[in-house]
């Protein structure tokens, strides 16, 4: 299956065993084409032709020494905020860009940010409705309150109970409830086993080398996930399911179960249980309406949060929190997180700029020899002030294009870079369509290319360093 981002103590009631908290295009290939045409009449020629042929073949061979591999854009390394989480990282939202990271890759317990895979799955089958909102989901003994491991936060499903795909959805997010990730696991894959199956899947689609699920609610001690790794999928998954943070991430509270989840419409004896969000920053005014927090021991409690000022929207991962008591840990989690976005919103802004003129590229074996281009999207930067005053662009063009070429198709890129460090990529389209030019250009292109690639100078990509003032001038040509 492959689809594809404070409130005050209340001493009368229980706290919740997991806060503390009160419970309730296209580039040319390597190929050697279809060129010359194998009609008779052309055998004489077939020779010097494939002499090339072979000489380019060699010459592309070599084209992964033309073209660096991208490195991502990371925040620098002297920036020490005095966090307690063992990992950390902030990336933008809009873009993806890392603005702070700490051990970014190294695995770790994900706890109950497990949830977020299990909810996205679920979403996923919401989609295509496979299931609906207002599904009656029939409770095995497995997703039982009472069957569930020694310490897991609950939503208090119990036999005979009438939830909907939606409560348990709200149950998972805001109660954090284990019995809950179990009961819509079952639901939808018919067990928990197959659920997880479709994690791992959706997870390696996406990707994920390091990240692997072996439940739905993340009790197990075979969970693991990177910060850099969860904070891309948070990433995806506010990108593809944005309503997740009004209906589910950003409530408060959930009360459950109500008379009408009862088999005989009459509540247990302990009445509604209230529970809270176990996000306590989503009561302090920093903007957060999301995602999840978890804890599986007193070394790993862990966060994943995400806020919005402005136009810009950040994502915090925080894994191997440590906490001697829940309210310890708790506490630590939301300093960490509160430091990192106050931070980030003070020093950036996700803005979008002009996009620069780019005039036009060369192009190999067409009716003409230049293709004009254009930005195929508009810019969108998250930068600081001094960022912004020494922005530098650069379109980039990895090995020769060669037609035909249509209106559209990706040609290369713009790579915005600021303080000697990358900040962001646009891609690049082509402006027009260029049709194959006739038998006698395209042999003349094939002869030339193949022997500057014979004499060690093989067809290279184009890289034109920008304006990227409102003037967007070009300031030098092909290197």
């Amino acid at each position: 299956m492959k689809f594809a981002f404070k409130s005050s103590q209340r001493e009368s009631q229980p706290l919740e065993p997991e806060t503390g908290r009160p419970q309730g295009g296209r580039l040319a290939g390597a190929g050697l084409g279809h060129w010359p045409p194998q009609s008779s009449n052309r055998a004489g020629r077939r020779a010097p032709l494939y002499v090339c042929a072979v000489a380019l073949w060699i010459a592309f061979g070599a084209a992964g020494a033309w073209a660096a591999p991208r490195e991502t854009a990371r925040a620098p390394a002297s920036q020490n905020f005095g966090l307690s989480a063992r990992a950390a990282i902030m990336i933008d939202a809009a873009t993806g860009r890392v603005l702070y990271e700490h051990d970014a890759d190294q695995p770790f317990l994900p706890a109950s940010l497990t949830k977020l895979m299990s909810l996205h799955i679920v979403y996923e089958k919401l989609k295509d409705r496979t299931i609906g909102r207002d599904d009656v989901v029939y409770l095995t003994r497995n997703a039982w309150a009472n069957n569930q491991a020694p310490g897991s936060t609950l939503m208090h499903l119990g036999p005979g109970q009438i939830v909907t795909v939606e409560e348990l959805m709200k149950g998972a997010a805001i109660s954090s409830g284990n019995d809950a990730a179990v009961a819509l696991a079952e639901y939808v894959a018919g067990s928990t086993d197959k659920f997880v199956q479709l994690m791992n899947e959706e997870s390696r689609f996406m990707g994920y080398r390091v990240t692997h699920y072996e439940d739905p609610a993340g009790v197990g001690p075979d969970n693991r996930v990177t910060a850099r790794e969860f904070a891309d999928f948070c990433r995806r998954y506010i990108e593809l399911h944005p309503e997740a943070l009004g209906e589910l991430h950003s409530l408060r509270e959930f009360d459950y179960p109500l008379a009408r989840n009862m088999p005989d419409g009459r509540l247990p004896p302990r009445g509604t249980r209230r529970t809270y969000n176990h996000n306590g920053l989503v009561w302090d005014n920093l903007g957060v309406d999301g995602l999840k927090t978890g804890r599986f021991d007193g070394e790993n409690f862990t966060a994943a949060i995400t806020a919005q000022r402005g136009e810009t929207r950040l994502i915090v991962v925080l894994l191997g929190v440590p906490g001697r008591s829940l309210i310890e840990g708790a506490r630590n989690r939301s300093d960490d997180g509160a430091t990192l976005l106050t931070y980030g919103f003070n020093t950036y802004d996700t803005m979008e700029l002009e996009p620069p003129r780019l005039g036009q590229i060369g192009v190999w074996r067409g009716v003409a020899r230049k293709l004009a281009v254009v930005a195929g999207a508009p810019v969108r930067l998250t930068l600081s002030d001094s960022e912004l005053s020494n922005l530098q662009g650069v379109l980039e063009v990895q090995g020769p294009i060669v037609a035909p070429i249509s209106r559209g198709e990706k040609v290369g890129e713009i790579v915005y870079s600021a303080l000697g460090g990358e900040v962001g990529r646009i891609p690049v389209v082509a402006d027009e369509d260029v049709a194959g030019a006739g038998p006698i250009r395209q042999a003349m292109d094939w002869l030339v290319m193949g022997v500057s690639s014979l004499v060690g100078s093989p067809p290279r990509g184009e890289r034109t360093v920008l304006d990227v003032g409102n003037s967007a001038r070009l300031l030098s040509d092909r290197y």
